[in-house]
């Protein structure tokens, strides 16, 4: 599963975020609760997925030195990604409100010989559409493969998009992805369709409808 298509967002998406947004820049000013949940990180019970910024994808794309988010990534796992990158900074220059639905770095929070550890990245394609869907993309790397970090990651964007007013979850997965196939059947997504994609070939495409988070609560 890639994460690299662009869907632009309709006009009017997370015109309250930019509004936030440009509160939260003002000299005293303190940004609310669900603004601060939109930038956070994202913690699942191993992982915290962490946003990258307009700032730090923008130099990482230039290939300037980045500012450090707290972790180490002794694999560069963006590396193979680049178009990714390129095509996330795009639509930040078009509408930098979409930045919280973007790029986050899976970063592995036990204790290891570097420490903090990347290991990966999940996106959203773009902030909810009309329909409010919204479509994921991860990849963990190879060697870290296996142990269940897909699944925890993706689980982890799914709730916090829920929360943020997602009503339809979507992924676009290549048939021989067995293993991306077996993570969203698990949880509970069902064929609907397929496209050919210009890069990735023959996709098969799988949705789950989900009800409105309420507060304390979940979607589901």
């Amino acid at each position: 599963m890639r994460g690299s298509r662009y869907a632009p967002c309709p006009a009017t998406a997370l015109r309250g975020v930019a509004r936030n947004r440009r509160g939260a820049g003002t000299h005293g000013a303190v940004p609310d609760r669900a603004t601060r949940d939109l930038f956070d990180p994202i913690r699942t019970p191993r992982l915290d997925l962490v946003l990258l910024r307009r700032e730090w994808l923008e130099a990482y794309a230039d290939g300037r030195p980045v500012h450090d988010l707290g972790f180490n990534d002794p694999d560069d796992v963006l590396s193979a990604n680049r178009g990714v990158v390129a095509m996330r900074v795009q639509q930040l220059a078009h509408d930098p409100g979409q930045e919280p639905w973007l790029l986050r770095m899976l970063v592995l929070r036990a204790d290891t010989a570097v420490g903090r550890l990347a290991i990966g990245y999940a996106n959203f394609h773009a902030p909810p559409d009309e329909r409010g869907m919204v479509e994921i993309g991860y990849q963990v790397a190879a060697h870290r493969r296996g142990r269940g970090y897909a699944t925890e990651a993706a689980e982890g964007m799914w709730e916090w998009a829920v929360r943020h007013g997602a009503r339809l979850l979507r992924a676009s997965i290549r048939p021989d992805n067995a293993p991306s196939v077996a993570l969203v059947t698990r949880a509970g997504f069902r064929q609907v369709g397929q496209q050919q994609d210009d890069d990735a070939g023959l996709e098969l495409i799988w949705e789950r409808p989900v009800t409105p988070a309420t507060p304390g609560g979940r979607g589901g």
